[in-house]
């Protein structure tokens, strides 16, 4: 497999776990009413989970396809740790959003861009209800609606741990492919370490 076919393949399945992000966190408003910060952790483990094990799976395979027997004597010594490429590019697309978001804070963007962040990474989203819940507004009619805490109210912790969050795709792109390259059998070293038969 080409290598610019699994950049491409690797931008396409950020779409991929956007997705996941976006299903498994249609219910999260729900229960963070009902439940309250725990649900934060729950979600936010299972919609960046989700969209991290799609990548894991797809480097995991990458690797493997890359280090075959056939292509050992003419592969780069280098080559095993392309997955940090390949990690690069979601990591790349998210930094491009956590850019506008620092600018939205600073007061650079005449728009508030932090509802827009939280749609085009629902993966993160649930995190971000940590350190900026939505608030409950209530209209001239009575009735309820949950809004977004602006980007300016955003808390320099909060912004930290955003600006952080993407290096995860890296860092998991980067080591399921290597692990896939190597041909590390993982169950085997947590079920018996280093023991020779």
């Amino acid at each position: 497999m080409k290598k610019s076919t699994l950049l491409i393949k690797s931008a396409l399945y950020l779409v991929a776990g956007w997705l996941a992000g976006f299903f498994i966190s249609m219910f999260f408003p729900m229960c963070y009413q009902k439940f309250g910060t725990v649900m934060c952790f729950l979600f936010g483990f299972c919609s960046l989970g989700a969209a991290l094990c799609i990548y894991a799976d797809f480097c995991l395979k990458a690797g493997a396809k890359m280090n075959t027997r056939s292509r050992r004597d003419v592969m780069p010594e280098n080559e095993k740790h392309f997955g940090a490429v390949i990690g690069a590019v979601p990591t790349g697309i998210n930094y491009v959003f956590v850019i506008l978001l620092w600018l939205s804070k600073l007061g650079a963007l005449k728009f508030d861009f932090f509802p827009w962040y939280k749609t085009l990474t629902f993966y993160f989203m649930p995190f971000t209800y940590i350190f900026a819940p939505n608030t409950l507004v209530y209209d001239e009619t009575g009735r309820s609606f949950s809004q977004s805490v602006p980007a300016s109210e955003l808390s320099w912790l909060g912004m930290i741990i955003i600006t952080l969050l993407p290096l995860l795709f890296l860092l998991v792109c980067w080591a399921t492919f290597y692990i896939g390259h190597e041909h590390i059998d993982v169950k085997s070293k947590i079920l018996y370490g280093n023991k020779k038969d």
